[in-house]
Formats: structure tokens, sequence, C-alpha cells
């Protein structure tokens, strides 16, 4: 339940505030803009590590049933996203292609040199650069933010640092010397010292996952108190020195709010009584759960294609704002469902068959950001 407010308030922001700054986007005349959406699905990541690599029959066999359920659901999308770019973009644009399909695919769209006073503003169209940068999880390195292919996929290469960190933490011998509060303030210490890094390397906190860190030990935090590994205060502080980061990297009073109110929900409903003795919850759980299992997926599509979708609407006089938004949620939603009965779940089948055939590997049901278990 807790994944479904957090992604529902991810999408709705971007759809409604963050997509309204696009040219050519009609705005809507509510926009709701809350960040913390992502941070939630932050903590919820770090929070599943802890049972997953301990059942794991391996660190490696963990880090690589993670690697299964991440990519391939990614990849497709980024290609889908790159291919949609290079050619509805380049329509928004008043542009065109240069011939052959290396024009279409690579080459840059041929853009008049008068557009007239009425026109808007150009959208980027990505080129293979961008595309290559992706496809390596090194697009956080790119200072332009302007050649993202999506806003939201700054959170793939974070995931896939902290999930190999926690690998490599795992397989070595401090695991067995350093106690868990000391390991867990120290990944909140190194979130906190790394933002002096970006004057030496600007690119670098956020690129490696260093930045994020404390949100991942945070979720580890909330699983050992609830297994009584990690005493109540420590649980205290550590939780209140993320809500500390966020309310300075965020400055926002809603969202500190909002994201301090999602840490005291996970710590109820990781020692809680279980949803289903609620009547209302019991009933809502098939939508929930179905919600939160095509969460990953709709995490993925739903910033540039939601953009896309947004401006061709405007662009074919859709002008009431309720039914724009219910096409574009509603579509996005459906896409989300795609890549995941299509993908994303075959996908993991097939990269994680063969260790199935030995024993079941927890490691490939591990949340990820926006993902269900």
């Amino acid at each position: 339940m807790l994944r479904v407010v957090a992604i529902s308030f991810v999408v709705i922001g971007h759809v409604t505030h963050l997509a309204s700054h696009r040219p050519g986007i009609e705005p809507y005349p509510v926009m709701i803009a809350i960040p913390f959406g992502t941070a939630t699905l932050l903590v919820l990541s770090g929070y599943f590590i802890g049972p997953t690599i301990r059942k794991s029959s391996s660190a490696g066999r963990w880090f690589r049933g993670r690697l299964a359920r991440l990519l391939p659901a990614y990849l497709v999308t980024v290609l889908v996203i790159y291919l949609v770019s290079r050619t509805v973009v380049v329509r928004f644009n008043g542009a065109s292609h240069q011939d052959g399909v290396i024009g279409l695919l690579f080459a840059d769209p041929i853009v008049p040199a008068d557009r007239g006073p009425d026109a808007v503003a150009l959208w980027h169209v990505p080129d293979f650069n961008d595309l290559l940068l992706h496809v390596l999880l090194l697009h956080e390195f790119q200072t332009d933010f302007f050649h993202r292919l999506d806003g939201s996929f700054w959170t793939m290469p974070v995931q896939v640092a902290v999930f190999a960190g926690a690998a490599l933490f795992w397989r070595s011998r401090l695991r067995h010397r350093l106690s868990a509060p000391t390991v867990l303030w120290g990944v909140t210490a190194l979130s906190v010292v790394s933002q002096p890094l970006a004057a030496l390397w600007r690119t670098l906190p956020t690129a490696t996952g260093l930045y994020h860190a404390h949100l991942f030990a945070a979720g580890v935090a909330i699983y050992l108190w609830q297994r009584d590994r990690l005493p109540r205060k420590q649980l205290v502080l550590l939780l209140g020195s993320t809500v500390v980061l966020h309310a300075l990297r965020t400055g926002t009073t809603l969202s500190v709010i909002a994201f301090t109110l999602t840490l005291v929900a996970m710590c109820a409903a990781a020692r809680g009584r279980d949803w289903d003795e609620f009547p209302v919850l019991r009933t809502l759980r098939r939508p929930i759960s179905w919600l939160a299992g095509i969460s990953y997926g709709l995490y993925l599509v739903h910033q540039r294609l939601g953009e896309v979708l947004a401006r061709a609407l405007s662009e074919a006089g859709v002008s009431p704002w309720w039914l724009r938004l219910s096409i574009v949620v509603g579509a996005v939603v459906v896409a989300a469902w795609l890549l995941t009965v299509l993908v994303e779940r075959p996908a993991q089948r097939v990269l994680t068959r063969r260790r199935r055939k030995t024993a079941a590997d927890p490691a490939a049901s591990t949340v990820v950001v926006g993902g269900g278990t």
C-alpha cells in the first residue's frame, strides 16, 4: 500500500507539475508537487535488501537476480523512448529527418531557419550519444539535464551502484566485524560528505549513488529493527537524520511532512497488525496488489511518454483538462502493465530459471524503485 501511495505521488507530480512546464503542453489548473515519492521508494528498496540477501545462496547470485529484475524492462523502455523521441518529437519541433535510416535514428534533424513568431521552444531530440549513455547507465555523469531521455531514470544507476555495494559488503569479512549501527551510520555519513565532492566532480555524488545512500540505509534500519537487531533509539536517530537530510535537500515543508509520515507508516507496517485485519484495506487488497505489481513499469514509462502524449493531446485540441489528465494517466497505466507482463516478468523468469532449478532465490523478487515484490 505504501508503495502504491508513493508511486501515485510520483506520477501525479510529474504529469500535472513537471509536464506543464514543457513547451507546448497546456498546464492543468491543479498541480500537485510534493517530492517525497521517489525517496520513499528508495527506502523501500533498502528495506528489502535485508531479507532477500540473507536468504540468497550467495551475494553474487543475489546481485545477478537484482539485475535480472531491474535492467530488461529499463533497457526496453529506453529504446522505446528513444524511438518515440526520434519520430514524434521531431514533428513537434516542426523539423524533418535527414535521408535514410541513419538520418531517422541518429543524425541531427533539419530545423527550419524561420519557425515563425508563434513557434514554441524546441524539445530535445536525443542522439546516439544520449542513447549510449543511458544504456550503459552513465547518463548521470552528463551534466546537461536537457540530454536525459527521461527525468526519472536518475534512479537506475543509483540502485545498481547500491545493490553492487551491498553485494560486495555481504561477501566481505567486514559484515562479521562491524555492528549494524556502525555500518548504517557509516553509509549515512558517506551520503552527507558526498555533497562536497561535487566541487571536484559535479556529478560524482549522484552518479555513484552516494548522495542517496542514506535512504537505503534507512530502509535497512527499519528491517533490522523489525528483527530486534537494531535498538529503537538507533532507529529513531537514523530515521531522524534521514528526514533532516531530506529537508535540507528538498526544502519543501509538505515534502518533509509527507516523508516523515511515510517513514512512521513503514515502521508501523513492519511491526504492526496485518492489513487484512482492516476491512477497508482487505476490500482494496486486489487493486492495491495489482498496482504494486506494475509500479516499476509505471515508474519507467510515466514521465517522458506521458509528456509526449500530453503534448499530442494539447495539439489535437483536447481542451478539458480532466479528460487530458485521465487519458494520460490511463495510457501510462496500460503501458506499465504491458511492460510488466511482456518484458519484466518473462525476462526475470528466463534469467533466473537456472538458479530456481536448485533452490528458490529471493533475489529475483527484491523491490526496486517503483517495483513490487
